[in-house]
């Protein structure tokens, strides 16, 4: 499941992924977003989706021209998993929210 973030920083997109992801509901999440020149989705503790389909669909996103920047934020028991994925143009995995925020605002 995604759903918005509450006190997300301004001019970004947060969302929280909990429960089970797959990449349709990545879709449709950005879908009821609309664009949006910064994004951070972060996981949360309870997530036990797959994370190949939530950064496949992050990443299709971001290509798509739906996000100029997509932050992920994961648990630091999580970052391998998703580091197996791959980082790479507007799209990046973090371990702190701080270090997100920061690399969307830059």
């Amino acid at each position: 499941m995604i759903d918005s973030m509450e006190n997300s920083p301004e001019g970004v997109v947060g969302l929280i992924a909990s429960g089970t992801v797959l990449k349709h509901d990545v879709t449709e999440a950005m879908r009821l977003v609309g664009s949006a020149d910064r994004m951070m989705v972060v996981v949360a503790p309870r997530f036990d989706g797959y994370m190949a389909e939530l950064i496949g669909g992050l990443r299709q996103s971001c290509e798509d021209g739906q996000a100029g920047r997509c932050a992920l934020v994961v648990p630091e028991d999580m970052r391998s998993e998703a580091s197996m994925q791959g980082e790479g143009g507007a799209f990046r995995i973090f371990t702190a929210q701080a270090e997100a925020e920061s690399w969307l605002a830059a």
